[in-house]
């Protein structure tokens, strides 16, 4: 099963960046799990997040009294548990030159 997800709403930068770094974070653990995925559409999901990033921090910081629930942005996206997900391409490499080897 394959799905694209989007969010759109009013966002603060820190709103912004807590979405920005749950959903990519998400894509670099579940999107890497078929070939086309691996090969297309995961790294064009990656890209479209950083430029997505760019846009978020031109956003102005959240104000004192605002309505609703601020997010909190966490920790950075390579200091949190889903950047093991960038291994997966690598394994998938390491896995077709074994395989390559193997059967030459």
């Amino acid at each position: 099963m394959m799905r694209f997800l989007t969010l759109k709403g009013p966002f603060c930068r820190n709103c912004g960046t807590a979405v920005r770094r749950d959903m990519t974070g998400k894509t670099l653990l579940q999107g890497w799990w078929s070939p086309v995925s691996l090969v297309l559409f995961t790294p064009l999901a990656l890209l479209w997040n950083l430029f997505i990033k760019f846009k978020i921090d031109k956003l102005p910081a959240p104000v004192p009294g605002q309505p609703g629930q601020q997010l909190d942005p966490g920790q950075s996206l390579l200091k949190r548990p889903a950047a093991i997900g960038l291994l997966i391409p690598l394994a998938w490499v390491a896995f077709m030159v074994f395989q390559a080897a193997r059967g030459s």
